[in-house]
């Protein structure tokens, strides 16, 4: 009985082998489809390297470290791969400055303080590097108690040690600051779009959710294993391939939505005239209009939703009101806040519930065409707004 367990439990691992083999060659493929996808593309490098970058990486670390472990395979194979793998230390700055990309407006800026995001990325790799002097006879083998070699491998393995935490600490780090750069892009996207559902970046927010929790896991994994409730051996297979099965599907969201996204905050070229100077409140002390020319343009404002129905065009922008009613934009949105107390998102969407109703009480054209006819793109957004509005559903006003 205790062979035929045996020979169970050998079987069970190398079907997990093979089915660990196959996650890996899987996420080797998708990075270095997507990373070449995104390589060839020639507008807006900056968003699109970084990503790139991360996929790039990714697929040499993972493709070389496979590849070792065929038989036969000399050491050195094994040594490049892990060579490989710490550039993907660089990984969690190189997203967040993806990210940033995506959420910049204008041109993209320099980076300030750069070196603050680098050095410790090289410290980290140096850490991990630190094992690629690990002697390969010494990797099976049984050491004396007296060996002379093994301080120098206690501090090899501090030093990976440090450098294991130090990642978790920087994956930690940039989650935090990709999180804040994300809130502030929400916001702002309320300043510039009536309609932002389709520009949210909730693909990301999964991504980062979904790292937040490996990230936990991971730790919780090895703090189990030093506190002695799980072996070392204890699940080996199964996590292997339960890691290796999280990293392809979060690899393949990051490759396929890298492609399809573009920045959220693009603007159109337009003449941004500027006004003369005149003393202003302290919010917008360094603001050129006065509080009679904000208020000349909040009745234009206000002319251009009531008269015009601006408000129906379903792909309405901050740009497009200000070339409307002909001033700059940073003039219409300061209009906005100081004479009407409304982000543009709340201006516009309340002209289009406003005509709903309307509409809903008037007519018997159903809700997704009254929803589509005042300018939401979507029957959700509708309902949101409506409900933001209101207090009710579009269905309760017509019972």
């Amino acid at each position: 009985m205790a062979v035929i367990c045996a020979a169970l439990e050998t079987g069970l691992k190398m079907n997990f082998a093979s089915v660990d083999t196959a996650l890996n060659v899987a996420t080797v493929a998708v990075c270095l489809f997507c990373a070449n996808l995104l390589l060839l593309r020639r507008r807006d490098p900056g968003v699109y390297l970084p990503l790139a970058l991360i996929l790039l990486f990714k697929a040499l670390a993972t493709g070389v470290l496979e590849l070792s472990e065929v038989q036969g395979m000399p050491v050195w194979v094994a040594r490049l791969g892990l060579l490989l793998a710490g550039l993907e230390v660089a990984s969690p700055f190189l997203f967040w400055l993806y990210v940033r990309g995506l959420t910049s407006e204008g041109d993209l800026i320099r980076i300030p303080k750069l070196r603050r995001h680098i050095l410790p990325i090289i410290a980290v790799v140096l850490c991990f590097w630190s094992a690629l002097f690990f002697p390969a006879d010494l990797i099976e083998a049984d050491l004396a108690e007296d060996d002379p070699r093994i301080p120098g491998l206690l501090v090899m393995a501090l030093l990976v040690l440090v450098g294991d935490v130090s990642f978790k600490i920087m994956i930690a780090s940039y989650t935090y600051l990709t999180v804040r750069r994300l809130i502030a892009y929400q916001a702002r996207l309320k300043d510039v779009f009536a309609s932002t559902e389709n520009k949210e970046l909730t693909w990301i927010w999964a991504i980062l959710v979904s790292a937040a929790l490996y990230l936990v896991l991971n730790v919780l994994h090895s703090v189990s294993i030093f506190v002695g409730a799980l072996g070392e051996t204890d699940f080996e297979a199964e996590a292997l391939v339960l890691n290796s099965l999280a990293l392809l599907a979060l690899f393949w969201v990051l490759g396929i939505w890298g492609l399809r996204q573009r920045p959220g905050l693009v603007r159109e070229m337009q003449d941004e005239r500027p006004l003369p100077e005149t003393p202003v409140e302290p919010k917008y002390e360094k603001s050129a209009l006065d509080d009679a020319r904000a208020q000349r343009i909040a009745e234009k404002i206000d002319a251009a939703m009531s008269q015009d129905m601006l408000y129906r065009d379903p792909n309405l922008s901050l740009w497009d009101l200000a070339k409307h009613v002909g001033a700059n934009s940073h003039y219409v949105s300061q209009a906005l806040n100081t004479q009407l107390n409304k982000s543009f998102f709340d201006l516009v969407n309340g002209w289009r519930v406003k005509d709903a109703i309307q509409q809903l009480t008037t007519s018997d054209e159903t809700i997704l065409v009254i929803a589509y006819d005042v300018g939401f793109n979507s029957r959700s957004a509708f309902y949101k707004a409506f409900k933001r509005e209101t207090g009710k559903t579009p269905s309760d006003l017509r019972k």
